[in-house]
């Protein structure tokens, strides 16, 4: 009766141990070559057909599956084996072949310059993972084959120059999808307003767009392109005698409204000690509207921004405009000093006065 007892017993122990190994191990793969291969046979074979690099082509090059055992860095993880045992260059997320490019990429992903650093070095001119400069003439460089850093501002809004101040190659005509055309929505009056044009200076930056220190700074590629339009220097804080101009710009409509230089303002004749010049009780602007992508017929004398001249204003010829602001037009209508047209300020009799 006792050897019966204990051969059930150990029959037992055996079923019981049978399922639970069954149940650790049913999922594990089928071992080659006598150990236990987490890939196929023929993964690192190149002519073999389940060559991961094969396989990384039907999953459009995304390795982010790969991290689970190599690491979030690729450098061994769980598995003990790193990627650069293999690949000398770092395996990005993407690769930059095939149809994919390094600019769809950064793009896409929001451009993670942060990302290039393990590899590419704090500065980008070569690290310990990869000996490869991103500032060199043939990546990051400027027309005249000078390295540039790729944090430059340049990088994705417009082109690179010689001069590292030149300000107009910081600003689309080549928008960070590559767009040239002034109606391509990251084109458009980026540079008529960067360039002293025929009716005013240059306007600042800072007059449509907080600057930001570094392509890192927050609130800089992390916000959405509809909120990074923020008026908040000189002219938007340029009161008149309708206060201040409050101006916005409309993502869906590209139109910028209520903006003092586009016509935007008031001036009150009981305030002003050239009352003579009235005909009414204010001289107002037209509060146009200016579309984005339209060029120049948004900016046309005595039609947009103001009359010729402005509402309210007594009746003169345009070859009369000098004889009161002088220094400032001809008697052609032309501006002959653009620093003192559109500059938040009253120019007249050679004087400049506040709004």
């Amino acid at each position: 009766m006792k050897i019966q007892y204990i051969l059930k017993l150990i029959l037992v122990g055996f079923l019981l141990m049978l399922e639970s190994c069954t149940d650790l191990k049913k999922d594990l793969p089928v071992a080659t070559s006598g150990e236990v291969k987490i890939h196929e046979k023929g993964w690192s074979d190149t002519t073999d057909l389940n060559f991961h690099g094969k396989y990384l082509k039907t999953k459009n090059w995304e390795t982010a599956e790969c991290k689970t055992c190599h690491g979030s860095t690729y450098d061994g993880g769980t598995s003990g084996k790193s990627c650069f045992n293999c690949h000398s260059p770092f395996p990005h997320e993407v690769k930059f072949v095939n149809g994919i490019s390094h600019k769809d990429f950064m793009i896409s992903n929001n451009f993670p310059l942060e990302q290039c650093k393990p590899c590419h070095g704090i500065s980008y001119t070569g690290g310990i993972r990869v000996d490869k400069s991103c500032s060199s003439p043939e990546c990051h460089a400027t027309v005249d084959s000078v390295a540039k850093s790729p944090d430059a501002c340049n990088t994705c809004h417009g082109v690179f120059r010689a001069a590292p101040d030149d300000i107009t190659s910081f600003a689309p005509p080549r928008g960070i999808n590559g767009d040239t055309l002034e109606s391509s929505r990251g084109v458009g009056a980026h540079q008529k307003h960067l360039l002293t044009g025929t009716l005013g200076k240059s306007v600042k930056c800072s007059e449509c767009h907080i600057v930001p220190s570094s392509v890192s700074e927050a609130g800089h590629i992390d916000v959405p392109y509809n909120v990074s339009v923020l008026f908040n220097d000189t002219l938007a804080n340029t009161p008149s005698a309708d206060g201040l101009p409050n101006p916005s710009y409309h993502y869906d409509s590209l139109k910028c409204s209520n903006t003092f230089c586009h016509g935007n303002w008031k001036l009150s004749k009981s305030k002003s000690s050239n009352q003579f010049i009235y005909s009414d009780t204010v001289i107002v602007g037209n509060k146009f509207s200016p579309l984005w992508t339209k060029g120049s017929s948004q900016v046309e004398c005595g039609t947009t921004c103001h009359n010729l001249p402005p509402v309210g204003h007594i009746t003169y010829t345009i070859s009369l405009c000098s004889s009161c602001h002088t220094g400032i037009i001809d008697n052609t209508g032309k501006i002959i000093d653009k620093s003192k047209h559109i500059n938040g300020k009253i120019n007249v009799f050679g004087t400049e006065l506040s709004f």
